[in-house]
Formats: structure tokens, C-alpha cells, sequence
């Protein structure tokens, strides 16, 4: 108990010294914006296997302060398990979300009713500037700090999916926009004229739009916009569209399940089920899978590293030792610095007789982890 006491006091002064959340690092950022004319932070967190070798997707989470925690958390919980890749999750915070999320001055509340004193210029229309902040600073930044593949996605909710909507005509860089109950009712549904009159028929995008609940008909303008936009949309043939809404679930509650649906929608596919040990598997069916997936989402997708850690293990226990030792080839080719892969290969060397690269690799395991006695006592065996 007192272990467990002290554990807990460390972590909470670990807390206090850096945004940390479930123990996942979060690391602040601060950029000099020259566009936005002011400094600005973002928050990244990065894949739990994060290697420099590997390339990542990224996500861009708006509204950082409310939802970046939720989305992160659901993108380790998801990608730490294969259902998606890992990606490194980017937070924008907002001083004033309303300045940096909107195009114009609304007239009109989210009941389509006259509202002549929420919008001004002084707290709305930053938007045009706030999307080159993203696109020619923020992104720019990312890439040079961290290994990034190019596929980029933007999580965007209530004005955020507006924000998101909006873009689209104009945006270069986000391959999937998430737009979860987006505040499309905002200038009377400007969002929907700017797509209409500004998207070219060419145009790519996976998008996913949800709607919360309209409980007693209390938001009905709302949702009558967001609607309009999906049927919009719907006209645009190389837009990849989903659209659900979720009758039981209000404006906030519902983000969890437009993540989780947002992310299955956009990499259906994705997850190569592999069942138990005594599943069939091996190189050429992982490169197969990801070629396949690539295709159908119309980017390379590499398969995650830590699959061919496990197309190995499961390999060596059905006694499939080359099979084993090309997928801890891969492995090692994108992680060379975990011993209990070169222990793991060293063993099926030295099964099938090739003592010469057993002992290297035995050797390797052992430099790499000097205090395991039972690596000293496998090198020592061999020579």
C-alpha cells in the first residue's frame, strides 16, 4: 500500500509538469504564427510505438481543450489493437473557437431564428486565416518534427464541423474530414453554398458526418441542415460519404460514437484478422492485405510494425521456423532494438541448424539486454 501511495504521488507531480493524460505523454507545443499574428499551442501525441522508420498518418483534433482527450484516447485504444493505424494525434487548442472556426457573421441562431448579437467581427470570420495557419504553419511544423506519411485527417465537431464542411472546396491536405453534428445551420447554411458552388466534380475525400438526437423536434433547423449538406454531397461522385445519426445520443455525448464509427468507416478494410495460433499466415499474405486495403483507400498503407512481431511468434509456434524468420526480418528491418525479437529469431536459427545466425543473433539480443542471464547462457552454448 505504501508503494502504491508513493506510485501515485509521483504521478500526480509527473502531471503537474507536463499535459499528461492516461499516462499517454502529451507534448505542448508553442508556434509563432506569423498569419494568425500571435503565438498559438497545439498538443501531439504520439504513437506508443512511435519509430522514426515508420511512417504515420496524422489526426488533427479541433477543439482540443474538450475533445482531444477522447480522441486520443479512442485512437490508442484502436490502434494499439489493429482495428486502425497508429497516427500521431495533433490537438489545436482555440483562444476564441468562435474567430477561428467561422467565414462570416451569422444572423441566425441554431433554431434558424434571428440572432443580431451573438456574431460580430471582433469574436467571428478569422476562418480563411485560421486554415492557412493549419495548412501552411501547423502542417508544416509536424512534418519536420515527426515522420509522417501525407495522409492527414481533421476531426471536427459542432463549429468545428462546420469549420470542416466549409473547407472543403478550398482544403489541399486532409484526405478524410470527420464532421460530427456540425453547426451547419451557421449563416444559414453558407457552408453548403460554398460546396456547391466552389467543389470541382474531381474533388477526393472520405467524409463521415453524424447528427445527435432531435429530441421533441427542439433542434429541428439543426438537423434540417445537416441533411441538406449530406444530400449535397451525396452529389459529388468522388466523395466517399457516410452519414448517421444517432437518435438516443445529445450535441456532446455523442462524439464517442462518431469517433468509433468515423474511424470504421474510414478503414474498413484496414484490420488484418488473425485469429489464434494455429491461423494460416505468413509475409506474403500481410503485403497482400495492406497492397489490397492501399487500393481501396487510394493511399500506401504499410502494414503496422508489431504484425510482423506476431506473424513471427505465431510462425514459430506452428513450427513454421522460415516462415518465422522472414516476418522477424520485416520486424527488425523497422525496429532493431528489441531483444526479444533477436531472441525469438535466434531460436528458429538455431532449430533448423544455421548455428553461424543463431549466435549472431543471439549475440545482438544479448548486447542489447546484458543483464538476461538466458541470453548469456544461449550465446555461451553456441560458441
Amino acid at each position: 500500500m505504501k508503494n502504491i501511495l508513493i506510485y501515485f504521488i509521483l504521478l500526480s507531480t509527473s502531471l503537474h509538469a507536463q499535459v499528461d493524460t492516461n499516462l499517454v505523454e502529451i507534448i505542448n507545443y508553442s508556434i509563432d504564427s506569423k498569419i494568425l499574428e500571435t503565438d498559438r499551442n497545439y498538443w501531439v501525441s504520439l504513437p506508443s510505438t512511435y519509430n522514426s522508420a515508420y511512417t504515420y498518418p496524422v489526426m488533427y483534433v479541433l477543439d482540443a481543450e474538450w475533445k482531444f482527450s477522447i480522441a486520443n484516447a479512442l485512437e490508442k485504444d484502436l490502434s494499439d489493437n489493429g482495428k486502425i493505424p497508429q497516427h500521431i494525434v495533433v490537438g489545436i487548442t482555440h483562444p476564441n473557437r468562435r474567430f477561428d472556426m467561422s467565414f462570416s457573421t451569422s444572423k441566425v441562431k441554431h433554431t434558424g431564428e434571428a440572432d443580431t448579437t451573438s456574431f460580430n467581427s471582433q469574436n467571428s470570420g478569422n476562418g480563411l486565416k485560421f486554415l492557412n495557419f493549419i495548412e501552411k504553419e501547423l502542417m508544416e511544423e509536424i512534418n519536420e518534427k515527426y515522420s509522417t506519411s501525407g495522409f492527414n485527417i481533421l476531426v471536427g465537431h459542432s463549429l468545428g464541423g462546420y469549420f470542416c464542411s466549409y473547407i472543403l472546396p478550398i482544403q489541399k491536405s486532409f484526405q478524410s474530414l470527420q464532421i460530427y453534428d456540425p453547426s451547419i445551420w451557421y449563416s444559414k447554411g453558407e457552408a453548403i453554398t460554398q460546396i456547391e458552388s466552389n467543389l470541382s466534380q474531381n474533388a477526393h475525400c472520405t467524409i463521415f458526418i453524424s447528427s445527435s438526437g432531435n429530441f421533441e423536434n427542439q433542434f429541428a433547423y439543426h438537423h434540417k441542415k445537416i441533411e441538406e449538406l449530406n444530400q449535397s454531397l451525396n452529389r459529388f461522385p468522388n466523395i466517399q460519404n457516410k452519414y448517421k445519426t444517432y437518435e438516443n445520443e445529445h450535441h456532446n455525448s455523442m462524439y464517442l460514437h462518431s469517433f468509433l464509427d468515423g474511424m470504421s468507416m474510414l478503414y474498413k478494410g484496414y484490420e488484418l484478422k488473425k485469429g489464434g495460433w494455429k491461423t494460416n499466415i505468413d509475409l506474403s499474405i500481410i503485403e497482400e492485405h495492406y497492397k489490397q486495403f492501399s487500393k481501396t483507400i487510394q493511399f500506401e498503407f504499410s502494414p503496422p510494425v508489431n504484425l510482423y512481431l506476431e506473424v513471427g511468434e505465431t510462425n514459430f509456434h506452428q513450427k513454421k521456423y522460415q516462415n518465422c524468420i522472414e516476418a522477424l526480418e520485416a520486424y527488425l528491418d523497422l525496429n532493431s532494438t528489441n531483444p526479444y525479437a533477436f531472441e525469438l529469431i535466434g531460436d528458429a536459427y538455431s532449430i533448423i541448424g544455421k548455428k553461424k545466425q543463431s549466435l549472431k543473433s543471439y549475440t545482438t539480443a544479448y548486447e542489447l539486454s546484458p543483464e538476461n542471464i538466458r541470453l548469456k547462457g544461449k550465446v555461451e552454448s553456441i560458441k
